[in-house]
């Protein structure tokens, strides 16, 4: 199957207190969104980057820094929504797209393994999205705090990217929410309201997202214990 990626890199650095876009912040000494970009490079025949419209230019120049511009065909401005800015990235994808994954650029601890299992899910289900099983008690509250009810939580899980669809229904699913000015969180939402199922598959405690100091801090470490290993590994 012919699969392509997204990532989005359109974030702010507000919440991380950056004074840049939180993706292109140095981990380990190499910028987020190189990070989140290159795990793709193995296993999809290509990736177009959306970054916000003055940023193009500096992202095209981070990708080509970190040899990445022969598989990132293309770098699109992003749209006023986190949706706009996911059909932006489609509308560049070469016509014998048959998969699409979408991916968080703030996600830039994403690996070959969790990208490998939800493209083995579009085969055998037509979607997959990487999320976790939450572990903590969830409860329903009003505006007040006060307690409606504890949810199972054995039925509820935290999505992460990348999600991956079917090309053709993933096109099917944004037209749909165009036509009817239905906006969603996510891609999987978008699924969910064209009317076909949405399936999950295994994502990673690792795959954080970015998003204040405390997850850059987090990402250092992972990154850290990761090289130590293989380290070790190669000993």
């Amino acid at each position: 199957m012919i699969s392509y990626a997204i990532v989005l890199g359109g974030g702010s650095g507000q919440r991380m207190g950056a004074e840049v876009n939180k993706v292109f912040l140095p981990l380990r000494g190499v910028p987020a969104i190189v990070r989140s970009i290159a795990p793709f490079s193995a296993l999809c025949r290509g990736a177009v980057v959306v970054a916000r419209a003055e940023e193009v230019e500096h992202m095209q120049t981070l990708i080509a820094r970190y040899g990445l511009s022969r598989f990132v065909l293309a770098v699109v401005p992003g749209g006023g929504t986190r949706q706009a800015s996911v059909k932006n990235g489609m509308d560049a994808l070469p016509a014998d797209a048959e998969a699409i994954l979408v991916h968080d650029g703030a996600r830039c601890l994403v690996t070959e393994e969790v990208i490998g299992r939800v493209l083995s899910g579009i085969v055998e289900n037509g979607s997959a999205v990487a999320a976790v099983q939450v572990t903590d008690t969830i409860k329903r509250a009003q505006p007040d705090g006060r307690v409606l009810e504890t949810l199972n939580r054995s039925e509820l899980y935290a999505m992460q990217t990348p999600q991956g669809f079917l090309a053709a229904e993933l096109f099917a699913a944004h037209e749909k929410a165009a036509r009817e000015n239905y906006l969603a969180t996510d891609d999987a939402a978008l699924v969910e309201y064209w009317g076909k199922p949405v399936f999950l598959t295994e994502g990673s405690r690792e795959n954080l997202k970015l998003t204040t100091p405390v997850d850059l801090a987090f990402a250092e470490a992972i990154l850290r214990h990761r090289e130590e290993k293989e380290a070790l590994q190669g000993c």
